[in-house]
């Protein structure tokens, strides 16, 4: 892992550029919630190592109440020019390197599933719930495109807080108008919300009705 201080200026232009929708994104890079780190190779067991004990470490640190937004974002040097369907294969290689290093010192996240076909899945690291957020250069989807290689976790305990008062639907409406605006369209993974497991929405790629999520939970 290092601190990379020219990915670092790549993910602030990035989050704030006129490209990306997410404004719970923007908030959280204005507001110094964004724990950035940039790790080499993705889908890469060196960077999964890194990647758990940083995850770690940001879980113990980190006050959900301070910030009203606030994610890890890991970037990674390469591979570039990946199709969406070789990127969600690297990013699941990658998630379940990292989970295979965090199974070891900790449980799943208490209240989900480790099933990835579940609708109570939520990604677990350092007993954390997390819904994680893959973006890459070439991205079908013009509001995921970063430079490189990225992967966000947001942590599930900030969603409840954020539908706890009373935020949650406003801040979906204007994330949906301005991806409308950037696309012409919702992003159809949007409209599974709250209906299939959501590890179908982490790589952004629309899914056939029967993908299959290539992950395993060492439980």
């Amino acid at each position: 892992m290092t601190v990379d201080a020219t990915a670092a200026t790549e993910v602030g232009q990035f989050l704030l550029g006129d490209s990306f929708p997410c404004l719970a994104g923007r908030s959280a890079w204005r507001q110094g919630g964004i724990t950035h780190h940039h790790y080499t190779w993705f889908g890469g067991d060196t960077a999964a190592r890194h990647m758990a004990a940083d995850l770690q470490a940001y879980v113990e640190a980190v006050d959900w109440d301070a910030k009203p937004f606030t994610s890890f974002v890991a970037t990674f040097s390469g591979p570039l020019q990946v199709s969406d369907t070789e990127f969600e294969h690297l990013m699941w290689q990658q998630l379940q390197a990292v989970h295979d290093h965090d199974s070891r010192t900790h449980a799943w996240a208490d209240g989900y599933a480790p099933d990835p076909s579940s609708r109570t899945f939520a990604y677990s690291v350092a007993g954390h719930p997390f819904f994680v957020i893959g973006l890459h250069e070439t991205h079908s989807r013009i509001g995921r495109r970063p430079p490189f290689p990225m992967l966000a976790f947001n942590s599930h305990a900030q969603f409840d807080r954020i539908k706890a008062a009373g935020l949650w639907d406003r801040l979906q409406e204007k994330i949906r108008k301005q991806d409308i605006e950037l696309q012409g369209d919702i992003n159809p993974n949007l409209l599974e919300y709250e209906q299939l497991s959501e590890a179908r929405r982490y790589s952004g790629r629309r899914k056939p009705a029967d993908w299959t999520c290539p992950f395993t939970a060492r439980v």
